[in-house]
């Protein structure tokens, strides 16, 4: 079979003790995707400057600007992914079952349809933050596209369906 290529679209990343998330640019305040630290089973070298991030059951392929970048990089969420295993209590496995990386149990969930998405997005509200999904399969998995804060988010009724929660950032309709 043929080697893989992939295209490489440049994003600024960022990790945090909960996500790993990508953006546009670093002004953006809301990600293009979201990947939990406690979905991440390993980080891999592959190749010049590349690593692979693998999660249960999705890899992501990052490219650094330079090996030693990328090994800056592999090393941090290694050391995080040891941590957060560490961090589990004694005697429990996490089974592929349960929801692999998907926040606290949802408020509320379902389909929502978006303004500037195609398809409806499977939205979660858990807790203070809104987390917007691909689909119901992503959410299962925990790998988001972005979340909203409602700490500085208000919500108003639209018309008989639709509602904006509006953010200083951006506003959702």
């Amino acid at each position: 079979s043929l080697p893989r290529s992939y295209i490489y679209q440049r994003r600024w990343v960022k990790l945090d003790a909960d996500y790993l998330r990508y953006f546009d640019s670093e002004k953006d305040a809301y990600s293009k995707r979201f990947i939990p630290v406690s979905s991440i089973s390993r980080v891999a070298s592959v190749g010049d400057q590349k690593f692979e991030v693998v999660t249960n059951n999705r890899n992501f392929v990052f490219r650094a600007e330079s090996d030693g970048d990328r090994n800056e990089w592999m090393r941090t969420l290694q050391q995080m992914a040891e941590e957060r295993k560490g961090r589990a209590p004694e005697g429990t496995s996490v089974s592929p079952t349960a929801t692999d990386g998907a926040p606290d149990p949802a408020d509320k969930s379902g389909f929502l349809e978006l303004r500037g998405f195609k398809h409806k997005l499977f939205v979660a509200v858990a807790g203070d933050k809104v987390f917007l999904y691909k689909n119901a399969e992503d959410y299962r998995l925990g790998i988001g596209i972005t979340y909203i804060e409602m700490n500085v988010g208000n919500v108003k009724e639209v018309d008989r369906r639709g509602f904006d929660l509006t953010t200083p950032y951006r506003t959702f309709r």
